[in-house]
């Protein structure tokens, strides 16, 4: 596989059983120095030995929830010594199904340990496999799916739509759920053939119960930003229940703002309610926050900023012109920058970050610009970032668990489900 602009690879690790037979270099020898044992007589004098299992992780790194079928394939690969061949097996029937060479070697000082990448791109059959080198040993089982990404946000989705259900979901993650249903709606379902997709509808019976029971404070500007872009988004199917939302999100906002100045969610709300209603004085409220952002560039790490300037550029409504400029030039700069120090970031071995939420927000970061932008190399980088928190880091952790509805994933998946048919196949040249 070719690399570019310095970018490398992020393949990450699962949860499933490991044989860690053959590992060498820094993991076998930890295996063996970290024992500790000590010896207790009992009043038998039957000596007792307590043990204290050494933490083993493997030496080819796979992301463990999987790999979708046509896009790029690669896990890193690390030891002491590398070998030239790697082999990926069928987990079911044990059968070698692929063979490939150990590609990009490089060596970490510090560790002591060379580093390699298998890439397996080539291989599409769907099913569990894992991959092991002679010497090495093999990693944790994956998957190789079509719509992987797909299946993922399906299953995302249902889970904060559960939540929901029980009137468990916060507004935030309700929120990036309804933004996900707005900017791809080729991914929505109407399995009720009633034509209206049935997110939509599962978000509007949530609102109509968050009303009923006052579950939110009635100054929550979050939730009237939420209530305004409901609105915007469903005034098609049901332009009355559409309108009482932007009239509940007009109501929240004004007790909102009696007791804020300007804040993150103030200004979210702000966009949403502009974009809804066109009135002027939002416009003009939005606009008392350019000095702010001409001379800030860290604003993009504020999901609510961030989000908020998406909402501003994709208005109709009459925009302030140079504010829009400032929303789009800083946003391809952040793009630009995360993308050139992706291996910096999300190195295997090397990785310079301050741990998963940081990652996901830069990822999130990248996705938005990307949304804009519609650029294959954002695209891969974005799914290099899965890769890396989903286990391609030096202890092997994947930080993702659909049970704990981790919503900042939700518009990644998204991102790479509904830019599936368009990047399957491609490589990248240098």
């Amino acid at each position: 596989m070719k690399r570019y602009m310095g970018i490398g690879p992020a393949v990450c690790v699962g949860l499933a059983a490991l044989l860690l037979g053959g590992c060498t270099g820094t993991d076998t020898q930890g295996a063996s120095q970290g024992l500790s044992r000590g010896t207790v007589l009992s009043m038998e004098s039957t000596p007792v030995i307590d043990y204290t299992l050494p933490h083993l992780t493997p030496n080819i790194l796979v992301d463990s929830i999987g790999y979708e079928a046509g896009r790029e394939k690669e896990a890193a690969v690390k030891g002491k010594e590398l070998p030239e061949t790697f082999w990926l097996y069928d987990a079911e029937t044990g059968e070698v199904v692929y063979r490939g060479t150990i590609e990009e070697e490089s060596c970490d000082q510090e560790l002591g340990l060379y580093m390699g990448y298998a890439d397996f791109s080539e291989y599409t059959g769907e099913g569990t496999y894992y991959l092991e080198c002679q010497g090495i040993g093999r990693s944790y089982s994956f998957s190789i799916q079509k719509n992987l990404y797909g299946q993922l946000y399906e299953e995302l989705s249902q889970e904060i739509l559960a939540r929901c259900t029980e009137n468990t979901a916060q507004v935030w993650e309700v929120m990036e759920l309804l933004t996900a249903c707005e900017w791809y709606p080729q991914l929505l379902t109407d399995a009720d053939e009633n034509q209206i997709p049935d997110t939509l509808e599962e978000i509007g019976l949530w609102i109509q119960t968050v009303e009923e029971a006052e579950a939110f404070e009635e100054n929550d500007a979050l939730y009237a930003a939420l209530l305004a872009k409901f609105s915007y988004v469903y005034q098609k199917y049901d332009r009355t229940f559409a309108t009482q939302c932007l009239q509940k999100a007009s109501q929240v906002f004004e007790k909102a703002q009696s007791t804020l100045q300007k804040d993150t969610e103030i200004f979210f709300a702000l966009t949403e309610l502009f974009r809804a209603t066109g009135l002027s004085t939002y416009g003009k409220q939005i606009r008392d926050y350019r000095t702010y952002f001409e001379n800030n560039t860290s604003y993009l790490e504020e999901e609510e900023y961030l989000y908020g300037s998406m909402t501003y550029l994709s208005t109709r409504q009459k925009v302030d012109r140079e504010l829009c400029s400032i929303f789009m030039e800083k946003l391809m700069d952040r793009g630009e920058e995360i993308s050139v120090r992706c291996e910096e970031i999300i190195h295997p071995l090397e990785a310079r970050n301050n741990g998963a939420g940081q990652l996901l927000n830069q990822a999130g970061q990248l996705s938005c610009a990307n949304y804009v932008l519609n650029n294959y190399q954002y695209t891969s980088v974005i799914e290099k970032f899965l890769h890396y928190l989903m286990g391609e880091n030096l202890e092997s952790v994947c930080f993702y668990s659909p049970k704990e509805a981790q919503s900042g994933y939700l518009l990644l998946f998204a991102q790479l489900a509904a830019t599936a048919d368009i990047t399957e196949g491609q490589t990248i040249d240098e």
